[in-house]
């Protein structure tokens, strides 16, 4: 798992140069179908890149973005108006079978299905009318790092492909962020320590962070065996900060951007509660106001932190699980591929 967090810069930049024009040529062709709706299918990590990938073609291109739920064509025979909708299906294997069974159901329905995966060869590329690759060669932890950040980065191509250039970002800068991300890691190998017998917590993220908040709780559940809730910030005031205690471990993401005064306030309530807290942020406020913090570079835009900000969080996870004597390569009752229905 170290191995291939370490791999994601190059993986990303392999990325970008490998697909980037055939996505354009995607997204002219999209346009011209007039697509009113975009549905992701997912499950799992690629289900988190795929939160982030809603949120981020929604702000970027307008279309309204859904995401699928596999049983209502799996299991119960939906069948859904798709004719002008793209069903975008995401997965590091591409054997995930109910994932293949909507995409070949919303063919049938009328969609433009494209896959995003690692494997060329996999039973994805044979189901869907296009598909991207993620570049990171393969990934043999059963903890996804370099093909989530890689789904990721597909999503950015495609939303720069759909936008026609409104609100452009520059996501070939994410590949040298994410580099820079990665020098925190003997840091965060001390900061670990202080977490080896924690048995539950709670990640908090907002916006195009609040994927960042679901995996990082994927990947503490899976590789350290801990009890992690994730939550918006704006939804942990709605209840959830009742459970709140002294030296309660709270994870926050507070990237740069219009998210940050949530995150501030939030911050604020939670120093009254004494909670532990454990901030991954550039924010100088921040960095006062927490327990602990990953201090990240200042002057990166609000668009391009998720995969960096995702970096310091894989590291932890997989920092954390050394220090607590597991494996993270194979945690226990999973397999790299998981099938379900």
């Amino acid at each position: 798992m170290l191995q291939e967090i370490a791999e994601q810069p190059a993986a990303l930049q392999k990325t970008i140069e490998e697909e980037r024009a055939k996505v354009a040529r995607l997204g002219s062709f999209l346009k011209g179908r007039d697509v009113d709706l975009i549905v992701l299918v997912a499950r799992g990590s690629s289900d988190n890149a795929a939160l982030f990938g809603r949120y981020l073609l929604e702000i970027k291109t307008g279309i309204p973005v859904s995401l699928a739920a596999p049983s209502v064509y799996t299991l119960y025979g939906g069948e859904l108006k798709l004719n002008r909708a793209l069903v975008v299906g995401v997965s590091q294997s591409g054997e995930g079978e109910d994932i293949n069974r909507v995409l070949e159901r919303a063919h049938a329905c009328g969609a433009y299905t494209v896959g995003i995966t690692n494997e060329p060869a996999s039973s994805m590329s044979q189901t869907v009318d296009e598909l991207l690759l993620m570049h990171g060669g393969r990934e043999r932890s059963v903890a996804a790092t370099k093909t989530f950040t890689g789904q990721m980065m597909l999503f950015y191509l495609l939303a720069a492909a759909l936008s026609d250039g409104a609100g452009s970002f520059n996501y070939e800068a994410i590949p040298e962020l994410t580099a820079r991300a990665l020098e925190h890691k003997e840091s965060i190998r001390q900061l670990v320590e202080r977490y080896v017998f924690m048995e539950n917590c709670v990640v908090v993220g907002r916006g195009l962070l609040y994927a960042n908040a679901y995996e990082l709780a994927l990947k503490l559940m899976e590789t350290c065996y801990v009890v992690a809730e994730r939550f918006s910030s704006a939804d942990f005031f709605h209840g959830p900060l009742a459970m709140v205690e002294r030296h309660f471990p709270i994870i926050l993401f507070a990237p740069p951007g219009i998210t940050l005064d949530g995150a501030r306030l939030l911050m604020n309530r939670l120093k009254e509660l004494r909670a532990d807290t454990l901030s991954i942020t550039a924010d100088e406020q921040l960095v006062e106001m927490s327990t602990r913090s990953v201090h990240m570079a200042a002057g990166v835009e609000e668009f391009l932190t998720p995969i960096p900000y995702i970096i310091p969080a894989q590291l932890f996870a997989a920092l954390l699980a050394e220090a607590k004597g597991l494996d993270p390569d194979a945690p226990r009752s999973l397999s790299k591929v998981t099938r379900t229905l």
